[in-house]
This record gives C-alpha cells, sequence and structure tokens, in this order.
C-alpha cells in the first residue's frame, strides 16, 4: 500500500497523552486524527496530531436539522440505551466529506457508534479491548448492550499484554483477529534525571528522605490503603520516607482520615492529578514507584501506564499479581500478593537497604521499558496491524 492510511483515533472523554504519543511518532507515515469532545478530561493543546473537537452545541443543531430522525430512533430503542452515542450526527456530518480507512477506539460509546456507522462509510474498525477479567459485560448494562451490538462489527482487536489476549480468546474470540501491541511511551521524556531541587523544597522533603510515590486514581481497586498501612511499618523500622499519592478519586478523604489514625501524617503528601506532560520530574524525585491494585469481581489491572513511565524513569517497581502487571514486570521489579502491606512494607525496605540491589533494578527497569515499551517501536507495530486490516 503506497498511499498513506487515513485513521480516527477515539477514546471518548478520556483521550489523554498516555494514548496519542502511542501515534505521535506515526505522523509522517499515515493521516492520523484525534476525535475529541470538548468535555475532555485532558488538555488536548499537549497532543502534537491533528485534532477534531466535537462540540454539544453542533451536534444538538445537527440533531435538531434531523428531529424526526433523531426521534424516530429513540423510539425504537427498545432497550432505551441511545444515549450511549457519541456524536453520531457530528461524525456522520464529518464522515460525510473526510474519507478515512480504519478508526480506532478504546472506549464504549464511541465503539458503538462506530460501529453503527462503518458499514455506510467503508472503514475497518479496530478496538484497543480493555480487560483481563472475562465477560465483565454482565455487571455494567450498557457494557453488555455495547458488546452485543458492536462486536460482531469490529475488524480487529489490538490487547496490551497476552494476559488481555488470552482473556478475549477465552471469550471465543478468534485468535486471528488479536495482536499484542504493549502499552508505550516517549522515552526521551520519561526518563532518568536529577532530581529537582526547588520541587523538594516546596514538597518539604529534606535530603534524608526517601521518597516512595504512587500515581492513579485514589479508588478502592487501586487500593493506596495498602501503602498507608506499610509506611506505619516503615516508620517502625526507623526508615525516613516521604509518600507521594498523586491523584484524584473517591476515596481522597478516607485516605486523608487514615493517615491520621496512623499518625503518618508527616510522611505522606496528597497531590492532585498531575497531568502527563509534566509528572516526568516526580518520577525522578522518587527512589520507588509502587503501584498496590487490587483485582475485584469487574476489575483487574491491565498493565497502568504510570507503572510504564516508572520503568522508563529508572525506578523499582513494586506491583501486585494483578492482571497483566506481573508479565510485564517481569524480574526487574518485586511483585507481592494484593492486600498484603506487611510483604510490601518488606519489599520497600529491601530496595532501600540494599544500593546495589536499588541500582540493578533501576538499570532492568529502563532497560526493559526500551526493550519493550518504546513508543518509536511500538507506534510502528500498532501501523503494521493496522496495515494489515486495511489490506483484507
Amino acid at each position: 500500500m503506497t498511499n498513506k492510511l487515513n485513521i480516527g483515533i477515539f477514546a471518548d472523554k478520556g483521550m489523554g497523552k498516555w494514548l496519542s504519543q502511542s501515534f505521535e511518532p506515526l505522523v509522517n507515515k499515515a493521516n492520523i486524527t484525534l476525535f475529541i469532545p470538548e468535555n475532555n478530561k485532558h488538555d488536548p493543546s499537549a497532543f502534537k496530531l491533528p485534532k477534531i473537537i466535537l462540540r454539544h452545541k453542533h451536534e444538538s443543531w445537527l440533531a435538531l436539522k434531523k428531529l424526526g430522525d433523531y426521534f424516530r430512533r429513540w423510539l425504537n430503542d427498545n432497550e432505551r440505551m441511545a444515549r450511549i452515542e457519541f456524536y453520531p450526527y457530528s461524525l456522520r456530518e464529518h464522515f460525510s466529506t473526510h474519507r478515512y480507512d480504519l478508526m480506532f477506539t478504546k472506549a464504549d460509546r464511541s465503539l458503538y457508534t462506530l460501529s453503527m456507522l462503518k458499514d455506510e462509510f467503508g472503514f475497518k474498525l479496530v478496538y484497543r479491548y480493555p480487560f483481563t477479567l472475562p465477560f465483565t459485560q454482565v455487571f455494567d448494562k450498557r457494557s453488555e448492550f455495547t458488546r452485543r451490538k458492536s462486536f460482531d462489527k469490529i475488524d480487529h482487536f489490538i490487547c496490551i499484554s497476552e494476559t488481555d489476549k488470552k482473556n478475549l480468546e477465552y471469550e471465543g474470540i478468534n485468535p486471528s483477529m488479536i495482536d499484542v501491541v504493549h502499552n508505550s511511551v516517549d522515552l526521551s521524556f520519561f526518563k532518568p534525571g536529577e532530581k529537582d531541587d526547588g520541587l523538594k523544597k516546596r514538597l518539604g522533603i529534606s535530603g534524608a528522605d526517601k521518597v516512595i510515590l504512587f500515581v492513579g486514581k485514589l479508588v478502592s481497586w487501586k487500593n493506596p490503603f495498602t501503602l498507608l498501612y506499610a509506611i506505619k511499618i516503615l516508620h517502625h523500622k526507623g526508615i525516613q520516607v516521604k509518600l507521594l499519592m498523586a491523584g484524584r478519586g473517591v476515596q481522597r478523604e478516607n485516605l486523608r482520615n487514615m493517615v491520621s489514625l496512623l499518625g503518618v501524617a508527616d510522611s505522606v503528601i496528597l497531590l492532585d492529578f498531575i497531568e502527563n506532560t509534566s509528572i516526568d520530574k516526580y518520577y525522578r524525585l522518587a527512589d520507588i514507584f509502587v503501584m498496590p491494585s487490587l483485582t475485584t469481581i469487574t476489575w483487574e489491572d491491565q498493565f497502568p501506564f504510570a507503572v510504564v513511565e516508572a520503568m522508563a524513569s529508572g525506578l523499582p517497581v513494586v506491583v501486585t499479581d494483578s492482571g497483566g502487571m506481573p508479565e510485564l514486570v517481569g524480574d526487574v521489579g518485586k511483585i507481592y500478593p494484593q492486600g498484603n502491606y506487611r510483604e510490601l512494607a518488606q519489599c520497600i525496605c529491601e530496595i532501600l537497604a540494599d544500593g546495589d540491589l536499588h541500582r540493578m533494578l533501576s538499570d532492568k527497569s529502563r532497560q526493559r521499558a526500551e526493550d519493550m515499551f518504546d513508543n518509536s517501536i511500538n507506534s510502528l507495530k500498532i501501523l503494521s496491524v493496522l496495515k494489515k486490516v486495511v489490506s483484507t
């Protein structure tokens, strides 16, 4: 195929640098457009790709112009799930004047809408499959509806780990329809480096403090409480640490209360959400990164971008055995049983107490990131998959 592919990328309201950086190295190899709603969770100005901003007022205006069609579709929707659509009138208008070879999405609403439009506009549809537990859609009406209505329209699946792929195969998807391409980061941005003395001063971190970092949602399934329990054990052992917890979520106030109950307020700094474009200096400030995720009946950690970023930054990583994390961390970090805060504390102690071990794990983390998570390499793997899909 000599002509460049025209590719649209969707993530509903979750289009972030995490996803866009997986495609940015392809800027001269394919025509890639990000479709971003105006209420996107992340500032799109940092994305180095062409963007279409989808606006509510324009969508409403187009729906009014097609009022008969709108009400007919609504009345014929026996399951009352039309509300999950993702700017269908705006996309139909755009696709009527702009041809695309393929659409790539990682989210439910756009998956559903694109699956309804693909036959009309002749594009292929690729879904980045986000689950490591089977049939989780039974617990969520919208997910069940989307899967039932959309999966037969998907031309190909991309998984971010072999763990994901095995789960998709378990659900009955033909292995020939699945490729694995790992999450990736810009290794020129996330890399080992000097600690920012100004940032240390602003956060009240002394030269004697060992810094432990958590980046993620402050929610029950990420289980940040395990880290607080481990910090108290480190206190008892006389280890001077500062725990940085960056993120937002419904458990934030409970975390504050737990910090007080445990008597570790001097060692815990609760930060707000930090954009991917400015969090690199926090990784360089840290000595260890921890991801304490739990598996629930509906969720299991695939392999968080934060862990990839930490490894690229040369941090020893300590993770649980949830989802795809053991597969992708391999032997460059420590893996402990979910919820076992005593073993987590022991893992941290071993790394902090042994300078040689810390240096070895740091070097191995960076090397594994270079081998597995380099966006300049993995983006080409994605493009190869997409070319294969379009050509079949």
